[in-house]
C-alpha cells in the first residue's frame, strides 16, 4: 500500500483534532481518521463534527490517559478498546485496532481482541465496504487506501472489503442503504456473498434502523430498494416479495408492475421530506407499502382502471391493514406507528375522491378527514402517488391536492383537527348533571358541528337548548 498525499482542503482538520493527534504521537502512537468522515470528505459531502480515530502502537490504557487531557473519556459498550471522548467542540470515537471473530449467531456474537500493533491493512479488512475502509493519517497528510475505496467511490461501486463481510448479516441491509444513499451499483461479488447470509439472526430493531436510514436519509431510496431482491432481503418480508412479483397492471396507458409504481412513489415521496423525522418516516413507510392491498386481492390491480368509483378504491385500500400491520410489526413494537401508516394508506385516495364531488358540499367529510389524519402529510403522500402514476403528464400540477389545501384552510382544519365548540362545562352551566346523557349530547353536538350545523358557541348552545331540551334547570 502506497499512501497518497492529499490536499489539505479535501480533509478539513480542526485544530483540536490536530492537538489530539500530536498528543497521541508524543505518547508513541499513530492516529488515523477512519470511516464515514473520510468517505464523505472525498465525496465532497458536508462532514459532521463527530470523528472516528483509530490509534496504532498504543495500548488502550495509555490511550485513555492521553485522551483525558481533552475531556471525560468513557468506554463504549462492553468491549474494552473503544473509547468515547466528548469535548466542547466535538465527539470522538477513539479505538485501537481489533480482531473480531464470530462465535455464534446474531449481530453481536463476536469475540473482540484489541491489538494495537496490527497493520492498518489488516484493521481495515474488517470494515464492511471498500469506501469505508480508507484512513487518513492526518498528521502526515496521507490517504491510506489498501482496498481501492477511492477508485470505487469514483466508479460509484459498492464492494465489500473482504470475506469478513459474511460474518455480519446486518451488512446486507447496509448494502441496500448505502446504494440508496449514494446511488451506487452493488458489485456482483458483493451480491453473491449477500444472498448467502441469514437475516433471521438479526433483531427487528437493527433491521428497522437500516430501513429507517434508507427511508429518511438516502437521497435515492428507491434505487436502494431495487437491490432488495438481488441481495436476498425480500424473502424475509414476504408481503414485499409478493408485491415485487406481481405482473404489470393491465388497462393503464403506461403499464408497470405494482413494484415499479411503488419505487416511483417512494422516489417522489423522498422529494417531499421536510426534515421532521416522525412525519417523514410515516410518509416514506406508507409510500413503500401503499399497494399491499393487491396482495390480499390480486384482481384489484387488473381491474383498477375499470373502477367506476374512487370511493370503491378507497374501500379496497382498507384491506391493506392486514399486510401493512404484519409487515410493520416485523420492524417495530410501537403500536402507534403501524396505526398512523395504516390510516395514511386508507385515506390515500381521499383528495381525488373529495375533489370529484367538490360541487356536492364535501365540507363535512373534510372535517372528519382532518380528525383521522394530518391533511398536509396525507397530501404529500397522495401527491407522490399521483405523480408516480401521471409522470410528466401532470406538469407538476396536482389539482385535487391544491383544491383540498385551500378548502381545508377555509374550514380551519388544514393545520389540525376541528375542536369541539360545545364542551361539558357549557352544559353543566346550563344545569345538566354529569352522566351518560351529557356525554351523548356532547357527541351529538360534535357530529352536528362537523356536519356544518353550527359554527359558534351561541349557535351550539341554542341547538342544545332547543333541539335537545338542555335548557337551564331552575
Amino acid at each position: 500500500m502506497t499512501p497518497a498525499k492529499i490536499a489539505p482542503e479535501v480533509f478539513p482538520i480542526t485544530p483540536e483534532v490536530r492537538r489530539i493527534g500530536q498528543a497521541i504521537e508524543q505518547a508513541g502512537g499513530r492516529a488515523i481518521l477512519v470511516g464515514g468522515w473520510v468517505r464523505d470528505c472525498l465525496m465532497g459531502i458536508p462532514h459532521s463534527k463527530d470523528f472516528d480515530i483509530e490509534v496504532f502502537s498504543l495500548s488502550t490504557r495509555k490511550l485513555q490517559e492521553v485522551l483525558k487531557r481533552f475531556g471525560p473519556v468513557h468506554t463504549v459498550g462492553r468491549h474494552f478498546g473503544v473509547l468515547k471522548l466528548a469535548t466542547r467542540q466535538a465527539e470522538y470515537d477513539v479505538s485501537v485496532p481489533r480482531r473480531e471473530s464470530k462465535i455464534g449467531k446474531g449481530h453481536k456474537e463476536f469475540e473482540i481482541v484489541a491489538d494495537p500493533d496490527m497493520p492498518f491493512e489488516e484493521a481495515a479488512a474488517r470494515r464492511d465496504f471498500t469506501i469505508n475502509s480508507m484512513g487518513f493519517a492526518f498528521m502526515d497528510g496521507e490517504l491510506l487506501d489498501p482496498y481501492g475505496g477511492r477508485r470505487d467511490l469514483d466508479r460509484r461501486l459498492l464492494r465489500h472489503t473482504s470475506a469478513a463481510f459474511g460474518e455480519d448479516p446486518l451488512r446486507v441491509l447496509r448494502a441496500m442503504q448505502f446504494a440508496g444513499r449514494f446511488e451506487m451499483t452493488v458489485a456482483e461479488e458483493t451480491i453473491r456473498i449477500s444472498v448467502e447470509q441469514d437475516l433471521s439472526e438479526l433483531p427487528k430493531e437493527r433491521i428497522w434502523e437500516e430501513f429507517k436510514k434508507l427511508l429518511l436519509y438516502a437521497e435515492f431510496p428507491s434505487h436502494g430498494l431495487r437491490y432488495a431482491k438481488p441481495l436476498g432481503i425480500l424473502p424475509y418480508f414476504p408481503e414485499l416479495e409478493v408485491l415485487h412479483d406481481l405482473p404489470p397492471v393491465e388497462g393503464e396507458e403506461f403499464p408497470a408492475t405494482p413494484w415499479q409504481r411503488t419505487l416511483e412513489t417512494v422516489a417522489r415521496a423522498a422529494a417531499q421530506r421536510i426534515g421532521e423525522e416522525k412525519a417523514d418516516l410515516a410518509l416514506m413507510a406508507a409510500a413503500l407499502i401503499h399497494r399491499l392491498e393487491e396482495i390480499e386481492a390480486p384482481a384489484v390491480g387488473a381491474s383498477r382502471a375499470a373502477e367506476a368509483s374512487l370511493a370503491g378504491e378507497a374501500a379496497l385500500a382498507a384491506q391493506a391493514d392486514g399486510p401493512i400491520r404484519r409487515l410493520l410489526e416485523r420492524f417495530t413494537r410501537e403500536n402507534a406507528f403501524p396505526d398512523a401508516v395504516a390510516v395514511l394508506v386508507r385515506d390515500l385516495l381521499a383528495p381525488e375522491r373529495l375533489y370529484a364531488i367538490r360541487e356536492h358540499e364535501p365540507d363535512a367529510e373534510i372535517r372528519r378527514l382532518a380528525i383521522r389524519v394530518s391533511i398536509p402529510l396525507l397530501l404529500r403522500l397522495s401527491r407522490a402517488r399521483f405523480e408516480a402514476s401521471a409522470g410528466e403528464r401532470c406538469g407538476g400540477k396536482y389539482d385535487a391536492g391544491e383544491w383540498l389545501v385551500e378548502r381545508a384552510r377555509a374550514l380551519g382544519v388544514l393545520d389540525g383537527p376541528p375542536q369541539p365548540i360545545l364542551k361539558g362545562r357549557h352544559l353543566l352551566e346550563m344545569g345538566m348533571r354529569p352522566g351518560p346523557e351529557l356525554g351523548d349530547l356532547l357527541k351529538a353536538a360534535f357530529e352536528r358541528q362537523l356536519d356544518g350545523g353550527f359554527g359558534t358557541l351561541e349557535d351550539a348552545l341554542r341547538w342544545a337548548e332547543v333541539e335537545h331540551g338542555a335548557a337551564p334547570r331552575r
